[in-house]
Formats: C-alpha cells, sequence, structure tokens
C-alpha cells in the first residue's frame, strides 16, 4: 500500500491586498484540489498579491505546476501577481524544467518573494 501524504493548505492575510497560501506534504492530482480552493478564494477575497508557499512540499506534479501557471494568469489578467516561495531543491528544479520560474517569480523565502510582488514592475 502506498502512503500518500495529503496536503496542509492554511491561508493568511498579510496586508490589504496581500495573502500568505502556505502548503506543506505532496501536491499532485490527487490534493491539487485543497490548492486549487485556496487560490480561487484568494483571487475572490483580493485578487491582487498572493504568495505559494511551498517551502514544506515534498512533492509537486504537472498538474500543480499547472494550477500555479493558471492561477498568475488569472491574477495577472485582472492586475494582480503570485509569487512562490521554494527552498526544496527538487521543487525549485521542476519550475527551472517546465520554465515556470520565468513566469511566476520564485524566491527562496516568503519575505524575498513579497518583496518581488511589491516591486513597480
Amino acid at each position: 500500500m502506498v502512503s500518500v501524504i495529503e496536503p496542509i493548505v492554511h491561508t493568511v492575510q498579510i496586508t490589504e491586498g496581500e495573502l500568505l497560501i502556505s502548503v506543506s506534504g505532496e501536491l499532485d492530482l490527487h490534493s491539487v484540489g485543497l490548492l486549487q480552493s485556496a487560490l480561487d478564494d484568494a483571487i475572490e477575497k483580493t485578487g491582487a498579491a498572493v504568495v505559494v508557499d511551498l517551502g514544506e512540499v515534498t512533492l509537486i506534479d504537472s498538474i500543480a505546476l499547472g494550477t500555479l501557471a493558471r492561477t498568475s494568469r488569472r491574477l495577472r489578467e485582472s492586475a494582480g501577481s503570485l509569487a512562490v516561495a521554494a527552498s526544496n531543491p527538487d521543487i525549485v528544479r521542476a519550475f527551472e524544467i517546465t520554465s515556470l520560474d520565468r513566469v511566476i517569480p520564485l524566491a527562496m523565502t516568503v519575505d524575498e518573494a513579497l518583496e518581488r510582488l511589491r516591486q513597480p514592475a
């Protein structure tokens, strides 16, 4: 029997218009719905700046990466933005292999991701 680690997704409002979504565990086809719900809620609540902290994520698949890419596009269409904080080399590599790091600002820490979102375009 294969053990599946369900992700834990937690959302916190940082400032007016800025939300942090922290995720831990595995993000794949079977669990990405939790992240998608949090991202949908974030867009509905703020539509401005969203940081997704993947610092505690142990696995990410193409479905989860696609979810982040679609959310980034939706936010940009409404003048918002998305950044990702990830320190796990495997997660960072997944962003680099798919070139998603060219579309979504990728940082090592939440503070660095927030800083990138706050810089004028």
